[in-house]
């Protein structure tokens, strides 16, 4: 499976090299997730402790009960039937959750990742409402790394899957795979694929403009105040040296001279900061 579009893996002549099975590097984020869903799956070797796990953690809308515990919509998200369900799930996550970690950071993949499956857990229960089989339930990651995969595929369609299939089209290929399963068999576990690759590949590009200027507000706000702190302590390191100059030092308060102490550790704070983006090239 081959990343072509990451800068790293082009050639210096800025060709490709042909098809190239490429391994990324493990990220904090992929380990995170990877060892919390592992670690859980091991416990099946106590059938008795894996059965109260799955009663406690799954999606299921079979009781009152069940349907007002929220904590359900994301523990089901790291319970697997068996280990292929939680290997394939895993290495799929392997190979595309580092592409998002490395655009958006792991606090925000973390929580598109959970939103993804979040998505994935409503498409099911719409199928279920739809069909009136109550009695199923949900366990698995594969909503949430569809999520992963759908945005992996409108952030940078150019991805080839082995070289030859464009990711893009490979989205495209499983999401009607997944269409025909639901309508054909009423596979529920596809509904819920449906809905993760849906938001994975929607969310982005519908709520992703808007988030983008939302965040851009937000830090215009936080420096506006970070500016209007930065005068008024300056303003008030001004009226304290002032009265060091008239009187001497010795006619300050105790909380003037606290005021000093903390100015002098705030302006070092902005002054070791704004070396660092000097000192960064982008």
């Amino acid at each position: 499976m081959g990343w072509q579009d990451r800068d790293y893996h082009r050639e210096e002549t800025g060709g490709f090299s042909g098809m190239r099975i490429v391994f990324p590097p493990f990220t904090p984020l992929f380990l995170a997730l990877a060892g919390v869903n592992l670690f859980l799956f091991l416990l099946k070797v106590s059938d008795r402790a894996y059965g109260r796990l799955l009663e406690w953690g799954q999606l299921s809308f079979a009781g009152w009960d069940d349907s007002i515990q929220l904590w359900r919509w994301v523990s089901y998200q790291y319970l697997h039937a068996d280990g292929g369900h939680v290997f394939f799930n895993m290495l799929s996550l392997y190979f595309f959750l580092p592409i998002l970690e490395q655009r958006w950071g792991w606090v925000r993949t973390l929580l598109f990742y959970t939103l993804g499956g979040i998505a994935a857990g409503f498409c099911y229960l719409v199928l279920v409402f739809l069909t009136g089989y109550w009695e199923t339930s949900l366990i698995g990651a594969s909503g949430a790394v569809l999520s992963v995969i759908g945005a992996v595929a409108y952030l940078y369609p150019d991805i080839r899957i082995f070289g030859i299939i464009p990711i893009r089209v490979m989205a495209g290929l499983l999401g009607v795979l997944y269409l025909l399963t639901i309508v054909g068999d009423r596979n529920f576990s596809s509904a819920a694929h449906l809905g993760g690759l849906g938001f994975g590949f929607l969310a982005p590009w519908l709520l992703g403009p808007f988030l983008t200027r939302q965040i851009s507000r937000y830090h215009d706000f936080v420096r506006e105040r970070s500016i209007q702190a930065e005068i008024e302590e300056q303003k008030e390191v001004d009226r304290i040296l002032a009265k060091v100059a008239e009187s001497g030092m010795h006619s300050l308060s105790t909380r003037e001279k606290r005021m000093l102490t903390r100015a002098t550790e705030n302006q070092r704070r902005r002054d070791e900061a704004r070396q660092k983006r000097l000192q960064t090239p982008w």
